[in-house]
């Protein structure tokens, strides 16, 4: 079990990521902006296992966010999530633990999060 922080303005593509995230048996949190980001760092900061975070939002972009992430001093896993390849997700925020093309599809996804989070 783990706890993970989906940070994407695309209610579609949060609630996707939630379908998959639950088989796993991982809690889901959600937040659509940099405002909600902020919310649940104050709340749940030592609780979360891994961030996911998109790039291309509006207001406060990915990188945005994730300076947010680490002035918290929070020292949780992010992984870029983008329909940016992911060359240019490297470039725009280059210290993520991994990066992740939104059109690699499920199953790459899946792989990824359950290597971070050590599940089998």
């Amino acid at each position: 079990m783990g706890k993970v922080l989906i940070v994407d303005d695309n209610k579609e593509m949060r609630h996707r990521y939630r379908r998959i995230l639950e088989k796993m048996n991982v809690e889901v949190l959600e937040a659509p902006d940099a405002l909600e980001v902020a919310n649940v760092l104050m709340r749940d900061s030592r609780e979360l296992d891994l961030i996911l975070l998109d790039i291309q939002m509006p207001e406060v972009d990915g990188r945005g966010v994730y300076e947010i992430v680490t002035d918290y001093g929070i020292s949780v896993p992010i992984v870029i999530s983008s329909v940016l390849p992911v060359r240019e997700q490297k470039l725009r925020i280059p210290r993520a633990r991994d990066y992740f093309n939104k059109a690699d599809g499920d199953a790459v996804f899946s792989k990824k999060v359950k290597a971070i989070l050590g599940l089998n």
